[in-house]
């Protein structure tokens, strides 16, 4: 895991500028482009943030349960999150009073070990769903207070812990009961997997107090996920992450099969969305009654910060698990079309508004500064952990985003370049060595489905490397200077609504509604850039797609230039399809991604 003791370097986020954090005694990873941007962007909200601010009294609020503010009665939630994601990712303007905001919250624990409300009691015939949102926030904080205390070891907090986790085991046989369980479906945020995310934090806990109670505690709720179904994807996914945690904890492979059974469910329903994650809540597109859905969303679906940011992080843990690079590229797909176009400009993550054509403007503006704007920013440090991995004398590059990554034997400096031409569009990304250590290594460069096969140059030479494993392997005894740089001519992909995709060249005459990628990037038409588009009626424009488009370059991203012809009027226009995470650039607009696409006639 990323460590917090490069904490001081870390200021140059919030000016604009890459932060060093430790993953070992030896490894570090210094972000720079967008990810660097993405958590400047949350980092400058919690420090210069007014509305709400972050400031000692409002985190605590909801265990102090004073002053009044939403969700108080999820206790510990916020404060919890708020905790855990600046002690994995450090804020330096904020690390003193992080620090004294920690010891602070210990004084609002309650004899029975809980934070929150004291007079819930915890037996079958009275558990409901505000007994839940207590547990969920007490969860929320249980992680929180182990992810400082791994930062800051002091035994004061791990007490704290051990108490939490106590007054959760005790509970645990009282809210087992099947007739608890079924009191409580239905309930969405509020239901039974508030008890069942609790696995999370108790595999935290085994790990920190070497009991292993906690560890048999948490093996006993895992059976107890209730179906997908009508269910709050944050819960069900986070549960699905603390089963992955409990795997590497215990080794039983039981464990490890049922969480990828579970997640080659969800990619095989309608909850798996175009935008490579998952909305807020299940059963959108499931036949029957929706009314419990409105209630808990309200009329239109909306994904969720939490959601895509659990997607990304399991998607992850599956993947250091299993070797499978499936999962890789599914988190890949969540990061760049799922939790970064769920950003706004404020640096809050939250929900945006989704319907049959894309995302939508909304009036009631969901910047979730109460959980996924810690959760979302919690999620960037496990992107970090995996861009580069080493294993004995191979390195390798497993996503391709920008950092500076050092062993202390070898430095990289990895990059992504401009859209290139020629011979063919292409995506480009350069590693450069800074420092070596005259041993011979292997450079292995994941080889993604997305792309065609890479070309790659050595110095300015083009240069065939061996194929292994879904990655490409240069071997040599690396000099500081030498640089590989590497080309993805990316395919262009429809989607079908049925889900079936398709190649540019197998569009007719016929208009078909598709999701267009070029490479990972999912496009579409932004309403904040071509306003016009969108003039009534648009929902009939047809956009004519070449088999083999022009790709610019936008800030290093692909944008394609086609014409369409508007469902209000003759004549050719001229419209730019842009990746969806420039969504975050600007406030909420309509971003369409469900377009209709025929061929672009030969002359």
């Amino acid at each position: 895991m990323l460590q917090s003791s490069a904490a001081a370097a870390a200021a140059r986020v919030l000016r604009g500028q890459p932060a060093t954090v430790e993953r070992s005694p030896q490894v570090t990873v210094t972000p720079s482009g967008e990810i660097a941007e993405r958590l400047g962007m949350t980092a400058r909200r919690f420090v210069h943030g007014k509305t709400p601010a972050f400031t000692p009294e409002f985190v605590l609020a909801d265990v102090a349960l004073k002053p009044p503010r939403r969700f108080s009665d999820y206790s510990g939630d916020a404060s919890g999150r708020y905790i855990g994601a600046l002690a994995v990712w450090p804020v330096p303007e904020k690390n003193k009073e992080l620090a004294s905001l920690v010891h602070s919250l210990l004084q609002y624990q309650r004899s029975d070990g809980r934070y929150g409300d004291p007079s819930l009691i915890f037996t079958a015939d009275a558990i409901g769903p505000e007994h839940m949102a207590l547990l969920w926030g007490n969860g929320r904080l249980l992680v929180g207070l182990l992810e400082y205390y791994r930062a800051h070891p002091e035994p004061g907090i791990l007490e704290s812990a051990r108490r939490l986790g106590d007054f959760l085991t005790n509970v645990h046989r009282q809210t087992a009961l099947p007739e608890v369980q079924k009191r409580l479906a239905g309930q969405g945020a509020s239901g039974f997997i508030c008890f069942t995310q609790l696995i999370e934090g108790l595999v935290l806990l085994a790990a920190a107090t070497k009991n292993p109670k906690y560890l048999e505690n948490a093996a006993s709720i895992a059976p107890l996920l209730e179906p997908r179904g009508v269910q709050h994807a944050h819960g069900y996914l986070t549960t699905l992450r603390g089963e992955t945690m409990l795997y590497a904890a215990t080794g039983r492979a039981e464990q490890l099969r049922d969480v990828e059974e579970k997640y080659r469910d969800l990619i095989g329903s309608p909850d798996y969305t175009v935008y490579g994650s998952v909305l807020e809540y299940f059963g959108w597109k499931t036949p029957g009654d929706k009314s419990k859905l409105v209630a808990a969303s309200g009329a239109d679906p909306r994904d969720e910060g939490c959601g895509h940011a659990d997607f990304l992080r399991l998607s992850l843990q599956l993947w250091r698990a299993t070797g499978n690079l499936d999962y890789l590229e599914r988190a890949e797909r969540c990061l760049l079309n799922g939790l970064l176009p769920n950003q706004f400009p404020s640096g809050d993550f939250g929900s945006r508004v989704t319907f049959e054509r894309g995302f939508k403007a909304a009036a009631n503006v969901d910047r979730a500064w109460w959980c996924c704007t810690m959760h979302g920013y919690r999620a960037f440090p496990d992107v970090l952990n995996s861009i580069v991995t080493a294993s004995g004398r191979t390195l390798r590059v497993n996503l391709f985003q920008d950092c500076d990554w050092s062993d202390g034997e070898i430095s990289l400096s990895l990059a992504q370049g401009a859209i290139v031409q020629r011979p063919q569009p292409a995506a480009s990304f350069t590693v450069s060595v800074r420092k070596a250590d005259g041993k011979p290594r292997i450079l292995a460069l994941r080889q993604p489905s997305w792309s065609r096969p890479m070309v790659l140059a050595l110095n300015g030479k083009p240069i065939q490397a061996k194929a292994a494993g879904g990655y490409a392997q240069v071997e040599r005894v690396w000099q500081a200077g030498d640089k590989i740089e590497v080309q993805f001519p990316a395919l262009l992909r429809l989607v079908l609504r049925d889900g079936r995709v398709v190649p540019p060249n197998a569009l007719g005459d016929q208009a078909v509604d598709a999701a267009l990628h070029w490479g990972p990037w999912l496009m579409g038409v932004d309403e904040h850039h071509d306003a016009l588009f969108f003039g009534e009626p648009w929902e009939d424009n047809l956009i004519f797609l070449p088999q083999s488009p022009a790709v610019g370059s936008l800030r290093r991203l692909p944008q394609l230039d086609v014409s369409y012809t508007h469902g209000g009027f003759t004549g050719v226009e001229h419209v730019t399809l842009r990746p969806i995470s420039e969504m975050a650039r600007h406030e909420q607009a309509i971003f369409a991604v469900w377009l209709r696409y025929r061929a672009k006639a030969v002359g």
